[in-house]
C-alpha cells in the first residue's frame, strides 16, 4: 500500500468499519511506521474536522493492564485539558474498559454522583477516535493478555484500534528456534489430527494466534515511501549545509533512499542517527566547502552508521584521514568524522587536510568509482538522443579544464568513448583531447599505465589507430618510464625502478622479458655503492616481476643474466668480505638467495 492508500483504509476502518475488531500495521523496526503515524496519519485524520482524532500510546515497557489504562487516561485528559470544549460534547462513545482501570489508578470512587460520573465519562471520550497502540512487542505484558484488553476495547466498548507493532519480533522473542507462518499455524492448531502439527510451536504463541483472529481483522505490512521520508526528515533539520548539497546535487534525495534502503537495511533510525551527527559536524565547520566534500561526508557517515551494530563499534580501518572500509569506495569515513562519532570530538584543523586527501583520492585511486553522472551518460550515448549527447560533451569540456574535477583513471576510457561518439555526431573532441594530456602531464610516477590504457573497447580500425594515437600522447604526456633507456644506474634511482615496476608488472610479465635489457655489470656495480635501504629495495624490483614466474613466464635470457648478477655478487663479496657494512652485506647475501630462488623455479 502507498501512504495514501494506508490513509484513506485506516480513515474508512475508523469511520464506516462495524465489526468491532482492531487492525495492526506490522514492520521491522526502524522501517519507518512510528513517523509515518506521528506525521502522515495523525495530520491526514485530524485535517478533516480539524480535531485530534489519533491518540497514541506508546506500550514500550509497560508492565501491567493499569499502565495502559493509566497512559490513555493521561493522554486524553491532556487534550481536554487543551481543548476545554471538547467536555461539553454530548452523545459521546464511552470506552467502559479503561474507565475501570482509570478509577482505581487515580483514587476515584465509583460510586460518585451522576454528574461527576459523567465529566469523567466524557474527559475520557474515544467517539470518532483511533486509539493507537505502539511497541507492542515491546511490552513486558503478555501478549495473549495484551489481546485480550484489546479485545475488551473493541468488543465490548466499540473502541477503534490500530495496532503498531513488529509482528516477527513477537514470534521471535517467545522462541528463538521457531518461525511461524500464521496462516498454517491456525490450520495445524484446528486440526490437532494432522501428522505435520508441529510439537515445538509452544502453547502460548498459539493462544497468540488463536486471540488475534479473534481481535485483529486485518494485518497490514507497512512498506515506507522512503523518498518521502527522506525528504521530510531533511526538512525537520532544515541545515543550511545539506539544503545546499540536495539544491546543487542531481537526484540526492533519490540517492539517499536508495541507501535507507539498501546499507540502511530500510532502517530510518539509522538515516536519522546519521543525518543527526552529520548536521552536528557541518555546525563545527569553520571553513566553507564544496558541495562534493559535504555530500561524501554526509554519504560517509551514513554508511558507517549502518555498520554499528549495538554493543559493537568498528576500530578505525584506514589512512590518517579517511576510510574505504569504513565508508565505501566512492564516499569514504573521514577520520575527523569517525572521532566525533565515537569520542564526541573533532579537531576542525583536520577537516581541510581531510578534504585535500580527498581530492587525491578522487584523482588517483583506481578503486574510487566515483559515478560520475556526464561519464556514465556519455558510456550509454547508443540509447540517447544526439542534443543531450552533446550536451554531455560540453559538460565535459568545460569540466576538463579543472584538473582535479575528473579522475585521471578515467581517462583511458573517455578517450576512447570521445573517439566513438565523434565518429557516431562528428562531435570534435580536440580542446578535451589537449585539456586531458595537460592534467596528466608528469603523472606517470602516480599512475598505472597498463589500468589507465586497458584495452577493452569495441572500435573499428580506423577508432583504434586514432585511440593508439591518443594513448601514445597522454604516454608521452605523463613521462612513462621505459624501464632501460632512462635508468641511470645510480642507486638513487632504485626506488623510482621499483614504483615503475609495480605499476607495469603486468605489461612486464606479459613482455616476458626485464632483467637481460640491463647491464648486469653497471647493475653489480651499483650495488656495492648502494645503501642497505637501497639493495633492500632493488631486491623488492626482483620480487615484484619473479615471484611467481615459472619456466615459461620470461625468457632464458632474464635466468642467464640473474645467473651472472650472482656470480659476480658473490665473486666481490669473498674479495671485499672485510670492507662491506655488516647490514649492506646482509642485504647482498638476502639478494643471492633471492636470485637462487629465482633461477631455480624459472630453469
Amino acid at each position: 500500500m502507498t501512504e495514501t492508500e494506508l490513509n484513506n483504509y485506516i480513515k474508512h476502518y475508523l469511520e464506516e468499519d462495524k465489526t468491532n475488531t482492531a487492525i495492526m500495521l506490522t514492520g521491522e523496526w526502524g522501517s519507518g511506521k512510528t513517523y509515518y503515524v506521528e506525521n502522515v496519519l495523525a495530520p491526514f485524520l485530524k485535517k478533516d474536522n480539524d480535531k485530534n482524532r489519533c491518540i497514541i500510546i506508546s506500550l514500550y515497557g509497560l508492565e501491567k493492564i493499569s499502565d495502559i489504562n493509566k497512559s490513555i487516561y493521561m493522554e486524553l485528559r491532556m487534550k481536554v485539558l487543551e481543548k476545554n470544549s471538547e467536555m461539553r460534547a454530548t452523545g459521546k462513545l464511552i470506552a467502559k474498559t479503561i474507565v475501570k482501570g482509570a478509577t482505581g489508578i487515580f483514587g476515584i470512587d465509583i460510586n460518585m454522583s451522576e454528574d461527576d460520573l459523567q465529566n469523567l465519562y466524557s474527559s475520557i471520550d474515544l467517539s470518532e477516535k483511533l486509539l493507537i497502540f505502539e511497541d507492542l512487542e515491546r511490552s513486558n505484558i503478555e501478549f495473549t493478555k495484551l489481546l485480550g484488553y484489546i479485545n475488551n476495547l473493541v468488543e465490548r466498548d466499540g473502541v477503534k484500534i490500530l495496532i503498531v507493532a513488529n509482528e516477527d519480533e513477537i514470534l521471535n522473542k517467545t522462541t528463538e528456534t521457531v518461525k511461524f507462518d500464521s496462516e498454517a499455524l491456525l490450520t495445524t492448531s484446528s486440526n490437532t489430527n494432522r501428522e505435520d502439527n508441529p510439537k515445538s510451536i509452544p502453547e502460548n504463541i498459539q493462544r497468540y494466534f488463536r486471540i488475534k483472529e479473534k481481535t485483529i481483522s486485518d494485518t497490514v505490512c507497512f512498506e515506507s515511501n522512503y523518498y518521502e521520508a527522506v525528504k521530510n526528515i531533511l526538512n525537520t533539520f532544515d541545515n543550511k549545509k545539506i539544503n545546499k548539497i540536495v539544491d546543487e546535487v542531481i537526484d540526492v534525495i533519490e540517492e539517499l533512499a536508495s541507501m535507507v534502503r539498501r546499507e540502511c537495511h530500510k532502517n530510518l533510525r539509522t538515516f536519522i542517527f546519521a543525518t543527526q551527527k552529520t548536521v552536528d559536524i557541518f555546525n563545527k565547520m569553520e571553513e566553507n566547502y564544496d558541495e562534493d566534500f559535504l555530500k561524501c561526508i554526509y554519504f560517509g557517515i551514513i554508511s558507517f552508521s549502518a555498520k554499528i551494530k549495538e554493543g559493537e563499534f568498528p576500530e578505525w580501518q584506514g589512512t590518517e584521514y579517511l576510510s574505504t572500509s569504513l565508508g565505501t569506495n566512492w564516499n569514504p569515513l573521514f577520520k575527523f568524522c569517525y572521532d566525533y562519532i565515537r569520542w564526541q570530538k573533532i579537531e576542525v584543523n583536520k577537516i581541510s587536510k581531510a578534504r585535500d586527501e580527498y581530492e587525491k583520492m578522487k584523482l588517483y585511486d583506481e578503486k574510487a568509482d566515483r559515478r560520475d553522472e556526464d561519464l556514465q551518460k556519455l558510456y550509454s550515448y547508443y540509447v540517447r538522443t544526439e542534443n543531450e549527447v552533446k550536451e554531455v560533451l560540453k559538460n565535459i569540456e568545460n569540466r576538463l579544464t579543472d584538473s582535479k574535477d575528473i579522475g585521471f583513471y578515467n581517462y583511458g576510457k573517455l578517450a576512447a568513448y570521445l573517439i566513438k561518439v565523434n565518429h557516431a555526431i562528428e562531435f570534435d573532441y580536440t580542446k578535451c583531447k589537449e585539456c586531458m594530456i595537460q592534467n596528466i602531464r608528469g603523472k606517470g610516477d602516480h599512475i598505472s599505465s597498463e589500468l589507465l590504457f586497458l584495452q577493452m573497447y569495441d572500435l573499428e580500425e580506423g577508432e583504434k589507430r586514432e585511440l593508439e594515437i591518443f594513448y601514445k600522447q597522454m604516454s608521452e604526456s605523463m613521462n612513462i618510464r621505459n624501464s632501460q633507456n632512462d635508468f641511470s644506474y645510480n642507486p638513487d634511482e632504485i626506488a623510482n625502478l621499483y614504483n615503475w615496476v609495480i605499476k607495469e608488472e603486468q605489461k612486464l610479465r606479459k613482455n616476458q622479458e626485464f632483467i637481460s635489457r640491463y647491464n648486469v655489470n653497471q647493475i653489480v656495480e651499483m650495488l656495492f655503492h648502494s645503501s642497505a635501504k637501497q639493495i633492500h629495495d632493488f631486491r623488492g624490483v626482483l620480487f615484484a616481476v619473479y615471484r611467481y614466474a615459472g619456466k615459461e613466464d620470461f625468457v632464458e635470457a632474464d635466468v642467464n643474466a640473474m645467473k651472472d648478477i650472482l656470480g659476480a655478487v658473490q665473486l666481490r663479496i669473498n674479495f671485499h668480505y672485510y670492507e662491506i657494512d655488516k647490514i649492506q652485506l646482509q642485504q647482498l647475501n638476502w639478494l643471492c638467495g633471492n636470485l637462487k630462488e629465482f633461477i631455480s623455479q624459472m630453469s
